[in-house]
């Protein structure tokens, strides 16, 4: 089955589609072996290729280049400034795309916006392509083969054919949630235990939850090969839960927009950067490099020319000892639960901000004392009183609870430089 699906369907699906996640992910397996001055010097050409780019074609880096004499050629990622999403948004998003990048080789990417902030924006095919080999390369790590079954448990339909088609030829179980009451939870553990897919993923809350429902009741016995998780933090007490009720061990993932993918080893010492894709910098808050610590991930994707992310600051904090990456800090979230018994995570409130309303920034959800929901929205001109309404609409049905909206200018940063997505008033 593996041998099928790498040498034959994924080549072929490269074909069709103009991919080529075959290429690299043959490249990354080879890389595994290059000493540690062979990488750098292969990030180093890369960014060069990187820096030379942004400076002719980005209006952005071309004036910050212009402004500061740097030549491309010898510049150094220190010389080059710390950009955040919120930079990104004040300048503009054609002020960090490629004029001249040819618009059938990028694709509109959005991000989870599990931090409260919806996010679009360009990468090219070849950093998708490259990306993709990357997570797959994590995968491989667990002993997944392309064509072995797993599942992927997620917030929302299918709703492109192409993305059905694929599941269906890579042997992929999809299966969507969008609120997680005890006769959800039930459905898709039923499904786990006639299904029997290898390696199961999803995000750290809906596992922990299926957990403890699993945990609660007999009648479960199937165990996965591994389960991975992504998408927000894994905190030591849902590890503990979900391993006890899966009987597996449990590989994390961490990844963002411009970063590279960043995944925890088998031996759970840490997590390895792909550095193939990126260059990691963890920085204090003066941007000093931060070796035994706490610091803040900054971060430089080596491949997207269609939208340079160059010193990226994600605004994740990681913990770091001896310049690895031992924990994953920032990607903190909540769950609301409402009377009926239905839970909602993150990523349900992300989905619809992303792609059902138009202009909003930023969002926030507060419990008030008096049992209502209120939603904090930091909003664009786009937003207008029809927006409202099914922001107010759409959320009284699905909470079934009083919800009210209010417009703020911003919404404050935590001392772990996150966002509170959902918050209880005191």
């Amino acid at each position: 089955m593996g041998f099928l699906h790498e040498q034959i369907i994924l080549p072929l699906s490269d074909l069709l589609r103009g991919d080529q996640v075959y290429k690299y992910l043959r490249l990354l397996r080879e890389a595994e072996t290059w000493s540690p001055e062979q990488m750098q010097a292969f990030q180093q050409e890369r960014l060069r290729k990187l820096l030379l780019c942004a400076a002719t074609e980005v209006p952005f880096y071309h004036d910050w280049f212009q402004d500061h004499h740097l030549n491309p050629q010898t510049a150094t990622l220190n010389q080059l400034p710390i950009v955040s999403k919120s930079i990104m948004r004040q300048e503009g998003i054609e002020r960090f795309t490629a004029k001249h990048f040819p618009a059938k080789q990028r694709i509109l990417s959005r991000s989870s916006g599990s931090t409260g902030e919806p996010f679009s924006m360009f990468e090219s095919k070849l950093s998708n392509s490259v990306n993709t080999a990357a997570k797959l390369r994590t995968w491989y790590m667990a002993g997944y083969r392309l064509g072995d079954h797993y599942m992927k448990i997620a917030n929302g339909a299918r709703h492109s054919k192409f993305k059905k088609l694929q599941d269906k030829i890579n042997n992929c179980l999809y299966v969507p949630f969008y609120s997680m009451s005890d006769d959800t939870l039930k459905s898709i553990l039923d499904k786990i235990e006639h299904a029997k897919p290898a390696i199961i993923r999803s995000y750290p809350i809906p596992l922990y939850l299926l957990a403890q429902y699993r945990n609660n009741h007999n009648g479960y016995r199937y165990c996965p090969r591994h389960i991975m998780t992504t998408g927000s933090t894994l905190p030591d007490t849902y590890r503990a839960e979900i391993e006890k009720a899966f009987g597996c061990d449990i590989i994390d993932s961490y990844s963002c927009e411009g970063t590279a993918n960043c995944y925890e080893t088998p031996a759970h010492d840490g997590y390895h950067i792909t550095q193939y894709y990126g260059i990691i910098e963890v920085l204090d808050e003066n941007g000093r490099p931060v070796t035994n610590g706490i610091g803040r991930v900054v971060s430089t994707d080596l491949w997207n020319m269609a939208h340079p992310f160059i010193r990226y600051d994600t605004l994740d904090l990681v913990e770091v000892k001896d310049g690895q990456i031992t924990k994953i800090l920032g990607r903190e979230c909540d769950a609301l639960i409402p009377a009926n018994g239905k839970c909602f995570t993150v990523h349900n409130f992300s989905h619809f901000f992303l792609y059902d309303v138009e202009g909003v920034d930023c969002y926030q959800i507060v419990k008030k004392k008096n049992g209502s929901i209120s939603f904090n929205l930091v909003v664009t001109n786009d937003y207008t009183s029809e927006s409202q309404s099914k922001v107010v609409n759409y959320w009284n049905q699905q909470l079934n609870l009083p919800v009210d909206v209010t417009i703020v200018d911003e919404i404050p940063l935590m001392h772990n430089n996150k966002r509170l997505t959902i918050v209880e008033e005191k």
